[in-house]
């Protein structure tokens, strides 16, 4: 299965690439004949836009529910989710800061990422900060607001309902496992449509470099969109770079002999781009730091499906990418806007099929900027991806390094004796067994790091 699993994303990795460079020759070449199958293209990503809601909903009430009896595991818990909030937060942040200093979608034709509809002023107004809150956090009707394909209510009716079913219990637990088996469904029906991505993306890639060609804008758009990459590269190194130096402060190593202890699990992570795939490969070498037993198994499967630090950069990062090819400048509310929900989107969306889509329009439509969008770097996602799972992979590994170092030094203060640990050993083993559960699942399912 695992073996059959690797050869067909191999081959919808090829026929992508394929796509993407048939498109571009095909909207150099042919532009009229790409514009007269744009509609195959808005199947593919309206089929993709269908999923998004009850897939978010059933994502986020699964995960955060199930994140109920993580506090039972004592400081190895709270100290983990405290690193993987803090990584997330800080990934959020310098996408942000990289891409409101150098500016990369300044310039760029604005019909690359919208049509001529969404460029009306009518379909970009602001609304006051109590205008956002109480239409587009806090609606009156939930279901009139899904209709609207409005995300934000969705996550925020999802976050509350996940936290009603924690404190009900084992009350709940029958809804959050129906909600659990939802998801997958889902993300079965998500893999179905990925399958259908090469064409998809031929079209869509075609037409924008078809429209873009037309109008004698395309060097100038190829450009802009390099800039990008060269920019999101470098908050990757920035993100690479600051958990680094996390481990050589707290944990006293040297940081170029880490990195070299670390570069099998870095390459297979590029190579298979999943975490989840890599997951062994990490164990072992954290197992090679002399790290211990409990925290190995608990916090890198545990990070393994929700520090997605540079993923949610890269959402972020992109919303505010199209926004300056717009025109719209955010203001500082809409920034943590797009700030809170990168990251609640994206923790939500682990272990789905090309999870950076969905997360993606989440964060877009929070904005109000056309999800059309999205198609301008469809071509470029894929590698870009191999490079988000080498540094998401990173940073668990830096994780669990770090959490190994806190516990030792709260043991020492606390007097703690090691070998009778203050983490609940039958609930240790309960989450490591279901962490391990959804490991298999999402592998199963072909679940690429997006």
């Amino acid at each position: 299965m695992g073996k059959n699993s690797r050869t067909h994303k191999s081959i919808n990795t090829l026929l992508v690439m394929l796509g993407v460079v048939l498109g571009i020759l095909f909207g150099i070449f042919f532009p009229e004949f790409m514009i007269s199958i744009k509609w195959i293209g808005e199947v593919f990503f309206n089929l993709l836009k269908m999923l998004v809601l009850p897939l978010i909903f059933s994502a986020l009430v699964s995960s955060i529910a199930s994140m109920g009896g993580v506090k039972k595991l004592g400081s190895l818990g709270v100290y983990t989710l405290c690193y993987v909030l803090l990584s997330v937060c800080l990934a959020v942040g310098i996408g942000l800061l990289l891409f409101n200093l150098f500016n990369p979608g300044l310039g760029i034709n604005p019909s690359l990422v919208a049509s001529p509809a969404d460029l009306l002023p009518s379909n970009n107004v602001k609304l006051s900060f109590e205008g956002y809150i109480t239409s587009n956090i806090f609606p009156p009707n939930i279901l009139e607001a899904a209709v609207r394909f409005d995300v934000m209510p969705v996550v925020v009716f999802a976050i509350l309902f996940s936290v009603a079913c924690s404190a009900c219990g084992d009350n709940a637990k029958n809804i959050v496992n129906l909600l659990g088996e939802v998801k997958n469904i889902f993300i079965k029906m998500i893999t179905w449509v990925i399958n259908l991505s090469p064409l998809g993306i031929f079209s869509l890639l075609g037409t924008g470099v078809a429209e873009s060609v037309k109008q004698k804008h395309f060097v100038q758009d190829l450009y802009g969109l390099g800039i990008f990459v060269v920019v999101f590269l470098s908050g990757l190194v920035l993100q690479f770079s600051w958990q680094l130096l996390a481990v050589r402060l707290i944990a006293r190593k040297a940081a170029f002999q880490f990195v070299r202890n670390t570069s099998y699990a870095l390459a297979t992570g590029f190579g298979t781009s999943s975490t989840l795939a890599t997951l062994p490969i990490s164990m072992d070498t954290v197992q090679k730091e002399n790290i211990r037993e409990d925290v190995n198994r608990f916090v890198l499967p545990f990070t393994s499906t929700i520090n997605l630090g540079s993923t949610v950069m890269y959402e972020a990062s992109a919303a505010l990418f199209f926004s300056q090819i717009l025109g719209r400048h955010l203001s500082f509310s809409e920034q943590m806007v797009i700030f809170v929900t990168s990251i609640v989107a994206g923790m939500g969306c682990t272990g789905i099929p090309e999870g950076g889509l969905i997360t993606m329009v989440t964060v877009l439509r929070s904005v109000n900027i056309p999800t059309s969008a999205i198609a301008v770097l469809l071509p470029i996602d894929r590698i870009l991806d191999r490079f988000r799972t080498m540094v998401n992979v990173f940073g668990n590994i830096c994780c669990a390094i770090v959490v190994d170092q806190l516990i030792k030094k709260y043991e020492e203060r606390h007097g703690i004796n090691p070998n009778q640990s203050a983490f609940d050993a039958a609930t240790f083993v309960s989450e490591g067994e279901a962490v391990e559960e959804e490991r298999r699942n999402f592998k199963a399912h072909l679940t690429p790091e997006k």
